[in-house]
C-alpha cells in the first residue's frame, strides 16, 4: 500500500464497498424469513372481520401516495412533527385494555390475527381519531388530506397502523414504541449497547494507534505544489451547476424556516398555505433539496476539475450532462408536488411521482436516472484515474468507488419500481441502505478523497498521508455506515440480531472522523499556512470535520444510535439535532468549498475576498449550533422526559385522546423554544446569502473568462 500507484488501498476501498452490498444480500434471506406476520385477516374473538390483509396493504400504499409519513411516522420512522401513528393507535389501545396484556389483547394463528373486544373498540377509536384529525374537525394539521382522502381510505389506513400496533404488541419491535403496561423495553436494547460499548474499546484502541504510526509515517514526507491553469469554456460551464446549487441550498433554508413557523402556527400568518404547500409537501422538498443541491455540485464540481486530471469534454458535452441533471432535480420534486397533493394518475404516482417513503421519496424512475447519472460519473472518473500519476491516480479511484457505491444505492432505492413493497418491514430494510449509502456510507468516500486532493495541490499534506487518509476513511466508512445502517432495524420489526449488528458497528464511525479532526488541527498548528487559499480549504475542513464531529460522533453514534437511549428518541427532535448538524456542515461545508475553489479559479472570486468568505462559513456554522442549542436540543430533552413518563405517543402530539392533557406541540412553553430556532436560522441564513453574493457577483466574469 505504497507509493506504487497506491494501488492497494483503492483495492481494499472497492472490495469492502463489493462486501457490505454481498452482506446485505445475504443477510436479507434470513431477515425476510423472520418477518412480522402480516395476516390474512384480523377478526375479534367472536368472529367479527375487523380488516385484511388487502386492506393493510391498501392502506400502507395510501400513507406513501399521499406522503402522510412526511407528517408523521409509522414505528418511529418518518416524519418528525406529526403523530407516531403506531404510538397513537397503541395509546387507544391502552385506554380499552385496563391493564390486560399482549397475550390477552392479541393471537396469532395460522388463519390471522384474534383480538380482542378492547382491540376492536381501539381500532374504531382509531379510525374517528384520524377521520377527525385529517377533516379538520379537531385542529389544523397542517395537511391537505380531507381533499384527498374518502372513509374508506382512511378505514384501510387506520387498518395498516392497526397491524404495526398489533406487532408491537406480540415483541416484534424490541418493546417499540414505548407504552406503559402495554409496550415496554426488552433487555436486549440493555445488552445491546453494554455490547455496543465494548467493541467501540476493543476495536478503537488498536486502530487508532496504527492510525497514529500512519500519521507519524508521513508526516515528514515531501509535500508537493500544484499551480492549475485558468479553466477552459468547457469547464466555465459547469459554474451554472454550482449557482443553481446555491439556489437550492436557499430555497431548502426557506422551506425549514417555513416548517418551523407550521411547528408553531398552523398557518404563515393568517393564510392558509395548505392547499398548495402542506407540511408534508414542504418537508419533503426540504430533505430532496439538500440531497440534490449537494448532489449537484458534485457533478458540476467534477466536470470542472477533471479536465486538469486529463479528461476530454466540449462545452456541449458539459452543458448536456448539468441540463439532465438539472432536469431530473426539478421534474423529481415537482413530482413530489404533484404526488402528495393527489394530481398524479393512480398507475404514475410511485414511478413518476413520488414513493412516499421518507428521504428515500423520488420517484422510481428519477432515482433510476440520478443512479445512471453517478454511474456515469464514477465510470468516467475511474478513467481518468487510470492516466493519472500517484497520488492523483489513488485519490480518484477511490472517489470513482464513492461515486458507484452512491449509484448502486440509489438503484436500490428504485426498487421495486413500478409500486410499492407490500410488506413495511421488507421496504425498511431497502430504504435504509439507500439512505446509508447517500450519506453515511459512501458519501464519506466522495467527499474525502475531494478535500484530500485540494490539500495536496496546495501543499497542506504530504501525497502518501493523502492516500492513508483516503484508504482508511473510506474503507472505515463504507463497513461502518452501511452495515451500521441497522441500528434503525430493531424497532422496525426486523429479527433482533440487527441490533447487535447495527448499534455497534455504526458506532465504529466515529474513527476516520476523529482522524480527521485531529489532522486539521495538527496542520493549523504546524503554522505553514501561507496563502489564502491555504487558509480557506483548511478552515472549511475544520469547520466539516467540528461538524462531523458533533452531529455525527456526539448525537449520532454517541447517542440515538445507543439502543437504550434510542428506544426513547427513535424518531424525535434528537434525529433533527443530528441531521442539522452532520448534514449542511459535515457535507454541505466541503460542497460549499468547490462553489469558492472553482470561482477562484475561474476569476469569479478575488483572493482578498476569501477572508470574508471564511468569516461566514464560520458564522453559518454558529447558526447551526444556535439551533440546536437553544430549540431541536431543547425539544429534544422535553420529548424524553414526557416520552419516558406518558410514553412514545405523547412526543409528537397535537391533540390527546382524551383532550385532557394539551399535546406536546401546543404547550406555551414548547412554541417559545420552537421560536426560538429562528436565531440561529436567520444567523445561519445571512450567512449562506453572504456567500452566494459573492457566486451571483462573481458569475458574469467567471462564466465567460
Amino acid at each position: 500500500m505504497a507509493s506504487n500507484g497506491g494501488n492497494g488501498w483503492a483495492k481494499l476501498v472497492l472490495a469492502v464497498a463489493i462486501l457490505v452490498y454481498v452482506f446485505y444480500f445475504a443477510a436479507a434471506a434470513y431477515t425476510f424469513a423472520n418477518l412480522p406476520p402480516i395476516p390474512e385477516k384480523v377478526v375479534t374473538t367472536d368472529g367479527q372481520i375487523l380488516f385484511t390483509k388487502d386492506d393493510i396493504i391498501k392502506g400502507k400504499y395510501l400513507v406513501q401516495r399521499y406522503g402522510i409519513q412526511d407528517y408523521g411516522s409509522v414505528l418511529g420512522f418518518g416524519g418528525y412533527f406529526g403523530t407516531d401513528y403506531t404510538a397513537y393507535t397503541l395509546k387507544f389501545i391502552q385506554i380499552e385494555a385496563h391493564g390486560k396484556k399482549g397475550d390477552q389483547l392479541v393471537n396469532i394463528t395460522s388463519s390471522g390475527f384474534v383480538v380482542s373486544k378492547e382491540v376492536a373498540k381501539a381500532y374504531n377509536d382509531t379510525y374517528t381519531y384520524y377521520y377527525n384529525l385529517w377533516m379538520d374537525k379537531y385542529t389544523n394539521d397542517r395537511l391537505a388530506l380531507d381533499k384527498l382522502l374518502t372513509k374508506d381510505d382512511i378505514r384501510e389506513i387506520t387498518a395498516y397502523f392497526m397491524w404495526t400496533a398489533l406487532i408491537a404488541v406480540k415483541g416484534y419491535t424490541n418493546g417499540f414504541p414505548y407504552t406503559p403496561g402495554l409496550v415496554e423495553q426488552k433487555f436486549d436494547a440493555v445488552k445491546a449497547t453494554w455490547i455496543t460499548i465494548f467493541i467501540l474499546l476493543l476495536v478503537i484502541m488498536p486502530l487508532v494507534g496504527y492510525i497514529i504510526v500512519k500519521f507519524l509515517d508521513y508526516w515528514k514526507d515531501e509535500r508537493i505544489t500544484v499551480e492549475l491553469p485558468p479553466p477552459s469554456p468547457a469547464q466555465r460551464v459547469a459554474l451554472l451547476g454550482m449557482l443553481l446549487a446555491a439556489l437550492g441550498l436557499i430555497v431548502q433554508g426557506l422551506l425549514g424556516g417555513y416548517m418551523m413557523h407550521l411547528y408553531a402556527e398552523p398557518n404563515l400568518y393568517g393564510m392558509d398555505t395548505t392547499g398548495i404547500l402542506p407540511f408534508n409537501v414542504a418537508r419533503g422538498l426540504h430533505y430532496n433539496l439538500a440531497i440534490l443541491w449537494i448532489a449537484v455540485t458534485w457533478v458540476s464540481f467534477a466536470l470542472f476539475v477533471l479536465p486538469y486530471f486529463g479528461l476530454k469534454i466540449t462545452r456541449t458535452q458539459s452543458l448536456s450532462i448539468l441540463l439532465a441533471g438539472g432536469l431530473v432535480a426539478v421534474l423529481g420534486l415537482l413530482g413530489l408536488w404533484a404526488s402528495y397533493l393527489g394530481k398524479m394518475p393512480d398507475g404514475l404516482w410511485f414511478m413518476f411521482g413520488s414513493q412516499g417513503r421518507p428521504v428515500v421519496s423520488l420517484g422510481t424512475v428519477w432515482l433510476l436516472l440520478i443512479a445512471g447519472l453517478v454511474g456515469y460519473l464514477s465510470l468516467t472518473t475511474y478513467r481518468v484515474a487510470k492516466s493519472n500519476p500517484y497520488p492523483f491516480n489513488t485519490l480518484l479511484k477511490i472517489l470513482s468507488i464513492g461515486l458507484a457505491g452512491t449509484a448502486f444505492g440509489a438503484f436500490i432505492g428504485a426498487l421495486p419500481i413500478v409500486k410499492p413493497w407490500a410488506n413495511f418491514t421488507m421496504d425498511e430494510y431497502f430504504r435504509w441502505i439507500t439512505i446509508h449509502a447517500f450519506v453515511e456510507g459512501f458519501w464519506p468516500a466522495i467527499v474525502i478523497p475531494i478535500l484530500l486532493i485540494l490539500l495536496v495541490i496546495t501543499g497542506l499534506v504530504p501525497p502518501k498521508l493523502a492516500v492513508a487518509v483516503a484508504g482508511i476513511d473510506a474503507s472505515l466508512e463504507i463497513a461502518t455506515g452501511m452495515i451500521g445502517t441497522a441500528h434503525h432495524y430493531y424497532w422496525g420489526g426486523e429479527p433482533t440480531f440487527w441490533m447487535y449488528i447495527g448499534a455497534a458497528i455504526s458506532t465504529l464511525e466515529v474513527l476516520p472522523i476523529g482522524f480527521v479532526i485531529a489532522y486539521a488541527l495538527v496542520l493549523w498548528k504546524r503554522g505553514e499556512i501561507r496563502n489564502e487559499i491555504q487558509k480557506t480549504v483548511l478552515t472549511f475542513t475544520l469547520v466539516a470535520a467540528f461538524g462531523g464531529a458533533i452531529g455525527v460522533v456526539a448525537f449520532g453514534a454517541g447517542l440515538i444510535n445507543m439502543p437504550v437511549v434510542n428506544y426513547y428518541l427513535h424518531g424525535s427532535q434528537a434525529t433533527m439535532v443530528h441531521a442539522h448538524l452532520a448534514m449542511p456542515l459535515a457535507y454541505g461545508v466541503p460542497t460549499i468549498l468547490m462553489w469558492m475553489i472553482a470561482f477562484v479559479l475561474a476569476g469569479g472570486i478575488p483572493l482578498k475576498a476569501l477572508p470574508s468568505i471564511r468569516k461566514a462559513v464560520v458564522v453559518m456554522a454558529i447558526g447551526f449550533y444556535l439551533q440546536v442549542l437553544l430549540s431541536l436540543g431543547v425539544l429534544m430533552y422535553a420529548q424524553f422526559d414526557k416520552g419516558s413518563q406518558l410514553g412514545y405517543w405523547y412526543i409528537k402530539s397535537l391533540v390527546t385522546p382524551d383532550g385532557k392533557l394539551a399535546g406536546i406541540w401546543t404547550q406555551p412553553s414548547m412554541i417559545h423554544v420552537i421560536w426560538a430556532r429562528m436565531i440561529g436560522d436567520v444567523i445561519a441564513g445571512l450567512a449562506v446569502l453572504w456567500i452566494a453574493y459573492y457566486l451571483v457577483k462573481g458569475f458574469r466574469k467567471a462564466f465567460s473568462g
